[in-house]
């Protein structure tokens, strides 16, 4: 196969992946919004107006601002200069389709999260329209949060698409692809649970508006730990990319770099999930009885550390995968 013929192949799969993955999240979150919108709408015609606003800026912030991300590094994909494109080979192939994972994948994970925040603040200015600002604040910053693991596989996509180098290259093959699945389904998870902590978060504020603090402050503390994973996937691509070492150049390594990257990326995307399903009930509950938050708070942390321990065994394995193994 001719070399620009190989070269275009990649970049088509690298930009398909990229913004067919990151655009389901995004799609189903802001359907999702639309959805409780319609339903506030229904059961309070009166209060359209906010109704309407609130779904615009929960869809714009949340689902309009992951799935540009996909859509900025599928055009890099597509349209980035090779200096000598008689020289594309393995590498090429694998930094286009590697990047296209990381943001694929993260983005999946952030736009579907996006929605349970922008869904649950339709719920409470339907409740009380008084609380529009408030709310819609809360939400905003939610879904920021459940945006970061997002910003983590974009690093990486971008890294990953300037570290091509010429040729056909074992062990470069593996960082590109390893890394990329990596960050970008470690990113999934938890971008998921961030988004059902903020869900959880906004619902209980709209429901006892008077109990906002308590409240907002265990959602922010559950996105943290939720977040775990992804720092772990970050934490192995890194690793991938920048410090190695020299691994023989066969498909031994290739396929231990790879293995690694599944490890550390796909054994996150449970605890990511589940530390939200944790931070989700906590914040309802805090913003029902603030009086036992402390109670509720080291529950919920204890829950979220065990949780935790499944995304912990697979970044081990993914380290004793590239250095033992």
């Amino acid at each position: 196969m001719e070399p620009e013929t190989l070269g275009t192949i990649a970049r088509i799969f690298g930009a398909g992946i990229a913004v067919g993955l990151g655009g389901i999240g995004a799609g189903v979150g802001m359907g999702m919004t639309a959805g409780h919108a319609d339903e506030g709408v229904m059961r309070q015609p009166a209060r359209h107006g906010y109704m309407l606003r609130t779904m615009l800026i929960g869809q714009a912030v949340g689902g309009g601002t992951v799935s540009i991300f996909p859509l900025v590094v599928a055009m890099l994909i597509l349209f980035m200069p090779v200096a000598d494109p008689e020289l594309i080979g393995g590498n090429f192939v694998a930094a286009m389709i590697g990047s296209g994972l990381a943001i694929g994948l993260g983005s999946f994970g952030s736009g579907l999260g996006c929605g349970w925040p922008a869904s649950s603040a339709c719920d409470g200015v339907c409740r009380n329209p008084r609380k529009i600002t408030p709310i819609t604040l809360r939400m905003i910053i939610g879904q920021a949060m459940a945006q970061s693991p997002t910003i983590f596989s974009l690093v990486i996509a971008l890294i990953l698409l300037f570290t091509y180098q010429p040729g056909t290259d074992w062990v470069l093959m593996g960082v590109l692809l390893g890394a990329g699945i990596a960050a970008g389904a470690g990113a999934l998870g938890p971008g998921i649970g961030s988004g059902k902590t903020a869900g959880g978060a906004i619902d209980g504020i709209g429901a006892w508006p008077n109990n906002i603090d308590p409240t907002f402050r265990n959602m922010l503390v559950a996105q943290a730990v939720s977040q775990t994973p992804a720092i772990f996937g970050l934490l192995v691509a890194f690793i991938m990319i920048f410090a190695l070492g020299d691994m023989p150049e066969n498909m031994v390594s290739f396929s231990q770099i790879l293995g690694a990257g599944i490890a550390a990326g796909f054994g996150g995307i449970g605890s990511g999930v589940g530390s939200g399903l944790a931070g989700d009930t906590a914040c309802r509950a805090i913003a029902q009885r603030p009086r036992i938050e402390g109670v509720i708070v080291r529950t919920m942390l204890t829950g979220q550390a065990v949780s935790q321990s499944t995304a912990i065994y697979a970044l081990i394995i993914a380290l004793v995968i590239l250095y033992v193994a």
